[in-house]
């Protein structure tokens, strides 16, 4: 039986970089704020990305009143298909936020019926008046929602933060403030940046350091951040033509979102100014400015083939200066340390954030939270995005900055909260699993498998072949063992042909009804192999036995 009041069902988000995906419900009357991917750390080879498991709305039709996408990243947007076929509902955002997301829909060969959301301008969903508020992210046309429900305001800051931007990109603190006086229940506020004291800065602090590298450099200018950042794209965009140079976008996901971008008015460059990728060649390298995709070093990227002096259009030397204008999500930092090392081999100059000032986040500071919290005034808090260390430290900060302890409500994926008449609780849990999508992004895989790719790319794997005389179940010869990543020969030199005695030794003294099961003798292989191996190596390859039967 459902509960009858209001109640927050995290699916994901809370506890991790990702994966942004919350339920506010007020008895049969359902919203879905975002609905993002989580990109997989190395320990999941082969898994491309991994999207929220959203049984909870396919075990409740006809429940969903919209999906509201609070702004265009893919942590926000990247698992739109994956909750239409979960339960199919209007999808609100804002213009550049649809743009993006129509995109991802069209590649995956899906549909949405996208609805524009206004900053200023509310929507009713059902019991829900949903306000969109603007705020200043890394991506234009970014909102908060004040979400207006029969048990009061749920303020969703999405990802923002309170910089010195003004138009377009600036926080409209003064509508935050009108919200707070008005009474708020609850914020659900981003948690990202809450371990950098002070503020953040805004966009155009980069702009001095772009300026003088287009000055100085003597080649290309390779410039790689996240393919959604349309206000640094712009900025540095504006910084290469002045400079003289070329503007050439490299990379799908960069082609694609800047054309996006241009064709609803959100990027402004000049048709002169830009070349194809197929041109790159053909120009002299002072003349280029490159946006490039693989800001996270992700092995497949333009950036990462570039690297390797493997793109067929961008080739790089001596000269060059490429720039990492991004901060590494956590987990990503080794696969860009590596991109970064492939293109110092190539005689490249590297600059990133740790060492020149070309990057600013787009998330709220400690300072900034903590002018979120005296401007809304809620009544209480959860802390949202973020690993669970910044959920606690966020809370802890709210406390700080005035609030009491039992108005902080710390949650992770799957734990609801209600709120009634008697305050807020914890109020049980809900299934939120995650979804893990091979590179294909249409095929599910089954955790058994990731652990086998796992368990092969540390150990390694064993292969036995044993030949059986099927009329006496003895050896027609001796048994042949085949390994790959297990262990080098040179440093175990007996050990492979311990191995095949030991299964000589196994074959010859199974129990009668065995030698009738070629089933049973490799699982006997297996388990002993197995013990045998990681008793010697302190290993444990996976073992597959191959028994043949003549």
């Amino acid at each position: 039986m459902e509960a009858t009041g209001l109640r927050l069902v995290p699916l994901g988000g809370l506890g991790e970089f990702g994966l942004n995906a919350l339920v506010l419900e007020w008895q049969e009357h359902r919203l879905l704020i975002d609905a993002g991917v989580l990109f997989p750390p190395p320990e999941l080879p082969g898994v491309d990305s991994i999207v929220p498991d959203f049984q909870y709305l396919t075990d409740r039709p006809g429940t969903l009143h919209g999906i509201l996408l609070t702004h265009g990243h893919e942590d926000h947007i990247g698992a739109l298909a994956y909750a239409l076929e979960a339960a199919r509902a209007p999808v609100y955002g804002s213009r550049l936020t649809i743009a993006f997301a129509r995109r991802r829909m069209q590649d995956r060969g899906a549909t949405a019926d996208f609805r524009l959301l206004s900053a200023g301008e509310p929507v009713t969903l059902g019991p829900f008046r949903v306000n969109p508020i603007r705020v200043a992210h890394s991506v234009l046309d970014s909102l908060a929602l004040a979400i207006e429900t029969p048990a009061g305001v749920v303020m969703a800051s999405g990802d923002f933060k309170i910089s010195p931007e003004t138009g377009p990109e600036s926080t409209d603190v003064e509508a935050l403030s009108a919200w707070g006086d008005r009474g708020v229940l609850v914020l659900l506020s981003d948690s990202t940046n809450v371990e950098h004291h002070g503020r953040t800065g805004c966009e155009d602090d980069v702009v001095p350091a772009f300026r003088d590298i287009f000055a100085r450099a003597r080649g290309r200018v390779l410039v790689s951040c996240f393919a959604t950042a349309i206000p640094r794209i712009q900025r540095v965009a504006d910084a290469a033509v002045a400079a003289g140079r070329k503007v050439a976008f490299i990379g799908r996901r960069m082609s694609d979102n800047t054309g996006v971008a241009t064709e609803v008015g959100a990027l402004h460059i000049a048709p002169e100014a830009l070349i194809a990728t197929e041109a790159v060649r053909e120009r002299a390298p002072q003349d280029l400015a490159l946006f490039v995709s693989g800001s996270q070093g992700e092995p497949l990227s333009a950036m990462s083939v570039i690297s390797v002096g493997e793109h067929r259009d961008v080739v790089v030397g001596p000269g060059d200066i490429a720039v990492f204008s991004a901060r590494p999500i956590p987990g990503n930092e080794r696969a860009v340390s590596r991109v970064i090392g492939n293109l110092f081999r190539r005689g490249c100059d590297v600059l990133h954030n740790g060492i020149a000032a070309v990057h600013v986040s787009g998330h709220a500071s400690r300072d900034e939270l903590v002018e979120m919290i005296r401007r809304v005034r809620p009544r209480y808090l959860v802390p949202i995005h973020g690993e669970y260390r910044m959920l606690a430290q966020h809370a802890r900060l709210a406390v700080e900055a005035g609030m009491t302890s039992d108005q902080v409500l710390l949650a992770e994926d799957g734990e609801v909260l209600s709120f009634g008449p008697d305050g807020a609780r914890k109020d049980g849990t809900v299934p939120a699993g995650r979804i893990l999508l091979d590179r294909s992004g249409a095929e599910e895989l089954e955790e058994v498998v990731v652990r086998d790719r796992r368990h092969l790319s540390s150990d390694g794997i064993v292969v036995p072949v044993v030949v059986l005389d099927k009329q006496t179940g003895r050896l027609t010869s001796a048994p042949e063992i085949v390994t790959r990543g297990f262990v080098d020969s040179g440093g175990h030199p007996d050990l492979l042909d311990d191995a095949v005695r030991l299964v000589e030794e196994i074959v010859a003294m199974r129990p009668p009804e065995e030698q009738q099961a070629p089933d049973l003798t490799r699982e006997r292989l297996r388990l002993e192999l197995r013990r045998f191996f990681r008793r010697r190596t302190q290993r444990r390859p996976m073992v597959i036995p191959v028994v043949m039967e003549v």
